[in-house]
């Protein structure tokens, strides 16, 4: 499976003069019990697919959690890994 997210299409929220991704830790029971936890990182989604404000549908990547430490330290490296290769990109022509 292959996904394609475009730098455009990241929520970026105002926290006083600076402005950060939307980006959470969330937790989620399943019906055998288990809870698993996840990282989620927000989309741009129009507001027209909202019908009403209890409506949580926004577009949005979630990256569920391994249990083990060793899983969890192998996967903040590939996370940091995406950013290192990010940071030594060479300029591209495109939108902001």
């Amino acid at each position: 499976m292959r996904l394609n997210v475009y730098s455009q299409e990241l929520i970026l929220e105002d926290v006083g003069t600076e402005q950060y991704f939307a980006t959470e830790l969330v937790t989620q029971q399943a019906d055998t019990g288990i809870t698993y936890s996840g990282v989620r990182l927000y989309l741009h989604s129009s507001k027209r697919l909202h019908a009403t404000p209890e409506d949580d549908d926004r577009s949005a990547i979630t990256f569920w959690l391994p249990r083990s430490d060793d899983r969890r330290k192998v996967l903040a490296e590939v996370f940091e890994g995406l950013a290192t290769l990010v940071r030594a990109a060479p300029p591209e022509t495109g939108l902001d």
